[in-house]
C-alpha cells in the first residue's frame, strides 16, 4: 500500500478501488424511515411507496420491522422484502444484500425500520455508510419521524452525534397524524421543534417538513387499504363501510395534502418519477 495514501483511503481499503458512479449519473435514492416506535413510520413509508409508485418510480419496499405483524409495510405491499427473522445478524445480512443489489441494479428503495432499531447506525459506524453509498451512486436520505414528545428526539440525537448517520439529505418529519384530533400542531410540536437536537440538525442542512393528518387513517390502516381503494369506498369483509364524508377526506388528503407535502422535499432527495414536477404539484379534487 502506498505510504502516501490518505487515512480515509486506508480505512476504506479495497472499497476505494471498486467501480464508481459517474459524476453526471443521477443517484438512486434509499429512504431510511427511522425513529422511535409509535411515531407513524409505517404510515409514512406506506404513503411514500404508494405516492412514488403511482408516479412511475422503480421503487422497492424493504421492511425490517419483524416486531410488528399487524400494521406493517408488508400488509400493504405484498412484494415488500423482509428478513427471515428479527435477529440482528440476519437483519444485517438481509439489509447489506439488498443494498449491494441496489448498487448493481440501480433502482430506488425505501427502508421501514423498527422503532429505535440501531442496525443502520451500527453499519454507518462500521463502513462510513453515507459516503460509501455515494461512491456507488446511491443517495442516503434520512427521514427522522417525530411525534410531540421530547423522547421522540432520541433516535435523531444518536444519529447526529459525531455525524454517525447524518447524510446531507436529512428530513426531520413532524407527524401531525399522531396528535389527538383537534390539538394544535403548532402548540403540540413547539417544544420538539425548538429543541437543540432539531436546531442543530437544521443548522447542518436538514429540512423540517410536516406530514399531514387524516382523521380516518386508522380505518384505512386496519383494513390494509390503499388510498385509491379508500377513495372508492372499498371495504374488506368484517369492517364497516366508510362514510362518503370519510371518502372525501381521503380524497383531499391524497390529491391535495400529500402532493403538497412531497413538493416541500428537494427533488433529488426523491426517486425518479415520470412527470415528477407536473404531477407532484397538481392540486384540487378531480
Amino acid at each position: 500500500m502506498d505510504d502516501a495514501m490518505s487515512l480515509e483511503d486506508r480505512q476504506l481499503g479495497e472499497v476505494g478501488n471498486a467501480p464508481r458512479a459517474s459524476d453526471d449519473e443521477r443517484m438512486s435514492t434509499t429512504a431510511f424511515i427511522c425513529g422511535r416506535g409509535r411515531v407513524g413510520k409505517t404510515v409514512v413509508a406506506n404513503t411514500y411507496v404508494q405516492f412514488c409508485r403511482q408516479r412511475g418510480a422503480m421503487l422497492e419496499a424493504w421492511n425490517s420491522d419483524r416486531q410488528n405483524e399487524t400494521h406493517t409495510l408488508s400488509v400493504f405491499h405484498a412484494d415488500a422484502s423482509r428478513p427471515a427473522t428479527d435477529g440482528a445478524s440476519e437483519k444485517g445480512y438481509w439489509f447489506e444484500a439488498n443494498l449491494d443489489r441496489q448498487a448493481r441494479e440501480r433502482f430506488e428503495a425505501v427502508l421501514d425500520m423498527a422503532g429505535g432499531d440501531p442496525m443502520v447506525r451500527h453499519l454507518a459506524r462500521d463502513v462510513r455508510l453515507v459516503e460509501t453509498m455515494k461512491r456507488r451512486g446511491l443517495r442516503a436520505v434520512a427521514w427522522h419521524l417525530l411525534g410531540p414528545e421530547p423522547a421522540d428526539l432520541d433516535y435523531l440525537k444518536l444519529s447526529m452525534e459525531g455525524e454517525l448517520f447524518a447524510p446531507p439529505a436529512t428530513l426531520v418529519v413532524v407527524n401531525t397524524g399522531v396528535l389527538v384530533s383537534g390539538r394544535s400542531a403548532e402548540l403540540a410540536f413547539a417544544e420538539v421543534c425548538s429543541h437543540r437536537v432539531v436546531v442543530d440538525a437544521l443548522d447542518r442542512g436538514a429540512k423540517l417538513v410536516r406530514f399531514p393528518s387524516l382523521e380516518c387513517m386508522s380505518t384505512i390502516i386496519d383494513q390494509g387499504l390503499t388510498f385509491a381503494d379508500a377513495m372508492r369506498g372499498v371495504t374488506k369483509p368484517g369492517y364497516q363501510p366508510m362514510t362518503f364524508l370519510d371518502q372525501t377526506r381521503v380524497e383531499i388528503f391524497w390529491k391535495d395534502h400529500i402532493p403538497a407535502f412531497f413538493a416541500e422535499i428537494p427533488s433529488e432527495w426523491l426517486p425518479t418519477m415520470s412527470g415528477h414536477n407536473a404531477e407532484i404539484h397538481e392540486g384540487g379534487l378531480q
